[in-house]
C-alpha cells in the first residue's frame, strides 16, 4: 500500500487541483475520503496504467479498477475475493484477443464479461470458442459496436438470456431468460462525460447557484467512475423517433433507444406491464415519482401492484395508494397508525359519503380533505354533522359552490376559529372545481423522445405533486404532415410550435383567399 495510509479515507477534503490531476492520472489526493475523489481517482486509474497502484488493497473499487487496467493492459491480475473482479474490463480501452482468452480460463466466471469485451472488439472466434447461451447484454453491445456476426448469432437463438446486470454490475451464477430491454451501459453511453464538482457542504448553507451545478449521476456505473472527467460533453442529438412504441406492442427486443419516455409515460397511464418491464431498479427518473402518483391515482389496477412491491416505497406512493382505495371505497389500509395519509381524495373520483364518516371517525386529522368533499360532492347532511374548521382551500370551494350553505357556515365560523391558511403549503394545493380536469396544450416540441419532460406546474396536483404529460399526447395526435411544419419552424424560429398561431393563421388565410375571390 506503500505511503498511502487508510487514514486518508477519513478526510473529506475537496480540493479541485488535486481532483483534477486525479483524473489525469498524474497525483493521487492526499484526501480520498470524498465520494467525487474517489471517482476522480478511479477515472484517473482506468485511463492510466501504473498510476495510483499503491492503492491496492485500500477500497474495493480501487483494487477493481486497477485489475481492470492490469486486464486491459494485456496483464492477468491476481484475483481471489469477490470484491476484487472488476465489471467492465472493455473500457476505456479493450484487450488483446489472447488476454480474454487466458481470462476467461483462468476465471471461468467471467466468461460472460469476456463475452462483451469480445462484442466490443470483435473477437468473434473468441466469442464462438465461449460457447455462451446468448446473452441480451452482449447482443446489444454488439449491435451498438456493429459487431454483426456476433449480434446475429445470438438473435438467431430461440431465446435470450440475461447473465449479467448493469445497474448493480452483477454476473448471475446462473442466466436467467431475458431479452433485449435497452438496459445495457454501451461503450456510446460510457463516451459521454461529465465534469467533476465540488459536492455540497451538507454543514454549510446553499447556494442557487450551488444547486444549478450539482452533476447528475449516470444511470449506469459500470466503470465505477459515473463517467466523469474534466470536461462535459455535449449530448448527442438522437434522431430515432421511438413516440410509436407509445401506442403499439413492445417488440419482445426493444431497439437500441432512450426509454427514458416509455418509462415516463407507461407510470403514467398505470400501466403495470410496460412499467414493471421498462422501469429501472433503485433508479428514478426526473418526474418519474409524480408520474407513478398520477398513475395510481387514476388506475386502481397499478395502485394494487404497487402494495404487492417488495421494500418500502417513497411515501408519496404510499400516500396515492391510500387515496385511490379511499376514493374506491375500501379503508383497510386506514387505522389511527396510518402515517401515509393524502389530501387529494376528490379526484379522478370521490368516496361516498358513509365512507368519509368512517375515514374521519379513524383518523380526525383527515377532516380537511373530507371537508373538502363535501363541498365538492355536495354532502351537506353529513357537512353538518362534520363541523369543519375554516381554511383558505374550503373558502375557495365554498364561494364556487352552488349551494350557499357551505360558505355561510364557514363565514360564521371564522370570527371564533379563524381561517387556517394553507396557500403556501405543498401538500395542500388545490385547483378549485372549475378546473379539475386533465389539462391539454397547444405546444409542439422536437425531439420529445430524446429529451422528455414532465410538466410539474399543470394539470391537477395530487397532494401538491404535478404530472402532466399533454406535450407528449400532442406529439402522438398531430400528422406527420403537421410535424414537418412545426420541424421547419422550429428549425427557423426556435421551439416550440404554438398550434394556436398556426390555426390563427390559417382562418386568416382563408378569410384573404375570400376576400380575394369576392
Amino acid at each position: 500500500m506503500g505511503l498511502i495510509s487508510s487514514d486518508s479515507l477519513s478526510n473529506k477534503k475537496y480540493n479541485e487541483e488535486d481532483c483534477l490531476l486525479a483524473v489525469r492520472g498524474q497525483q493521487i489526493p492526499k484526501a480520498l475520503g470524498e465520494d467525487i475523489t474517489q471517482l476522480c481517482v478511479v477515472r484517473g486509474i482506468r485511463y492510466h496504467p501504473g498510476f495510483a497502484t499503491e492503492l491496492r488493497g485500500l477500497l474495493p473499487k480501487f483494487t477493481r479498477a486497477l485489475n481492470a487496467r492490469d486486464i486491459m493492459s494485456d496483464k492477468i491480475p491476481e484475483m481471489s475475493d469477490p470484491d476484487e473482479f472488476p465489471y467492465c474490463i472493455w473500457y476505456p480501452e479493450t484487450a488483446k484477443e489472447e488476454t480474454y482468452r487466458a481470462l476467461a480460463t483462468r476465471y471461468p466466471q467471467m466468461k460472460y464479461l469476456v463475452g462483451r469485451a469480445c462484442a466490443v472488439a470483435g473477437y468473434v472466434n473468441l466469442f464462438k470458442e465461449l460457447d455462451l447461451l446468448p446473452e441480451a447484454h452482449i447482443a446489444e453491445e454488439a449491435r451498438e459496436n456493429k459487431q454483426w456476426e456476433i449480434y446475429e448469432a445470438i438473435m438467431a437463438a430461440d431465446r435470450r438470456y440475461n447473465a449479467m446486470d448493469d445497474y448493480t454490475r452483477t454476473v448471475f451464477p446462473t442466466p436467467v431468460p431475458g431479452y433485449l430491454n435497452a438496459d445495457t451501459a454501451v461503450r456510446s453511453y460510457l463516451d459521454i462525460k461529465t465534469k467533476f464538482a465540488k459536492p455540497p457542504d451538507t454543514d454549510g448553507e446553499w447556494s442557487i447557484f450551488d444547486i444549478v451545478d450539482l452533476r447528475d449521476s449516470g444511470i449506469f456505473d459500470i466503470t465505477e467512475d459515473d463517467r466523469i472527467d474534466e470536461f462535459t460533453s455535449e449530448l448527442p442529438l438522437r434522431e430515432d423517433d421511438v413516440t410509436h412504441l407509445l401506442y403499439t406492442p413492445l417488440p419482445a427486443d426493444l431497439p437500441t433507444m432512450n426509454k427514458d419516455l416509455l418509462i415516463l409515460m407507461a407510470a403514467y397511464y398505470g400501466n403495470i406491464e410496460r412499467y414493471a418491464r421498462l422501469r429501472r431498479p433503485n433508479t428514478w427518473l426526473v418526474g418519474e415519482l409524480s408520474c407513478v402518483v398520477r398513475g395510481i391515482y387514476h388506475n386502481t389496477m397499478f395502485a394494487k401492484w404497487w402494495t404487492l412491491q417488495p421494500g418500502r416505497e417513497p411515501y408519496q406512493i404510499e400516500q396515492a395508494i391510500n387515496a385511490r382505495f379511499i376514493m374506491n371505497n375500501d379503508l383497510s389500509r386506514i387505522t389511527p397508525e396510518t402515517r401515509c395519509l393524502p389530501y387529494c381524495i376528490w379526484y379522478p373520483s370521490f368516496p361516498h359519503v358513509t365512507t368519509c364518516r368512517e375515514l374521519v371517525r379513524r383518523v380526525p386529522s383527515m377532516k380537511p380533505a373530507v371537508a373538502r368533499v363535501c363541498i365538492l360532492r355536495d354532502y351537506s347532511e353529513y357537512w353538518d354533522e362534520l363541523d369543519a374548521d375554516p381554511d383558505s382551500n374550503l373558502m375557495v370551494d365554498a364561494r364556487q359552490s352552488p349551494n350557499p350553505k357551505y360558505l355561510r357556515d364557514l363565514e360564521a365560523r371564522i370570527p371564533e376559529r379563524g381561517c387556517r391558511d394553507l396557500t403556501n403549503r405543498q401538500h395542500y394545493c388545490i385547483r378549485p372545481q372549475a378546473a379539475l380536469f386533465e389539462y391539454t396544450t397547444t405546444f409542439l416540441y422536437h425531439n420529445v423522445w430524446d429529451n422528455p419532460d414532465v410538466y410539474c406546474e399543470a394539470g391537477v396536483p395530487y397532494n401538491g405533486r404535478f404530472a402532466c404529460m399533454a406535450h407528449i399526447e400532442l406529439s402522438v395526435c398531430v400528422s406527420e404532415e403537421l410535424k414537418k411544419i412545426a420541424l421547419e419552424d422550429i428549425r427557423e424560429n426556435g421551439g416550440p410550435f404554438c398550434l394556436e398561431d398556426y390555426y390563427d393563421s390559417l382562418g386568416e388565410n382563408r378569410h384573404s383567399a375570400g376576400s380575394t375571390e369576392s
